[in-house]
């Protein structure tokens, strides 16, 4: 028979991937709405963000639960400290998806973005895609090498940050079009650190080793 901590904790670590993967698939739409200029699509994106918080409130309940009931010690107790980071950080992802969403609401039918930084902001949508794909599969089977390494994926999204910084001196479409455009990739580019504060966290729960964040 399993024992009913234990599945409690696998219970609770479930929440996490299915917050991870509600996370991800609003990012990858709110860029796709983005790039389409999509309101429609991205007012789903902000709808279903109260999803992922209700979530991130069963993760807080289910900790509550387990720390009054059971007294957990060495790698349970460090999985139930890194799970309310891990959820915080989660809960923030799916916001700046939900921020992403509502620029493309506020901007319809004009596009957020310029078009000379469309292929910019693609390769920034589709790097948070593979960052969140990790992401689950990390917390899924917290595969400490992966998430070693998940710095690694998130230069790729600090590197068109700052290519899409250098440019907008030369956009030449106002001063609002400069903040979209910065908040924009701001936004992607914290999607990204936040999964390596996770990733952090996984490496945490499994060695016990503390990874300074510089995020």
């Amino acid at each position: 028979m399993a024992n009913p901590f234990h599945q409690h904790l696998d219970d609770l670590n479930q929440l996490l991937v299915d917050m991870a993967r509600r996370a991800g698939e609003a990012m990858e739409k709110a860029s796709a709405a983005l790039l389409e200029v999509d309101a429609p699509a991205a007012e789903e994106v902000v709808a279903a963000d109260t999803e992922i918080n209700a979530l991130q409130f069963q993760v807080d309940d289910r900790i509550v639960d387990l720390m009054t009931r059971y007294e957990p010690v060495a790698s349970d107790l460090r999985f139930i400290l890194a799970a309310v980071r891990i959820s915080v950080d989660l809960e923030r992802m799916g916001d700046l998806a939900k921020h992403v969403s509502k620029t493309v609401i506020m901007r319809s039918p004009v596009s957020a973005i310029p078009e000379s930084l469309h292929d910019d902001f693609a390769a920034m949508g589709r790097a948070a895609t593979r960052i969140s794909e990790k992401l689950v599969r990390i917390l899924a089977e917290h595969d400490q090498l992966q998430a070693a390494q998940m710095g690694l994926d998130d230069d790729e999204l600090d590197a068109v940050q700052q290519r899409i910084h250098d440019q907008i001196p030369d956009l030449g479409y106002g001063p609002q079009a400069a903040v979209d455009t910065a908040l924009l990739a701001r936004f992607f580019e914290r999607f990204g650190d936040h999964a390596v504060r996770i990733s952090h966290q996984v490496v945490y729960l499994v060695t016990g080793d503390v990874h300074l964040d510089r995020s």
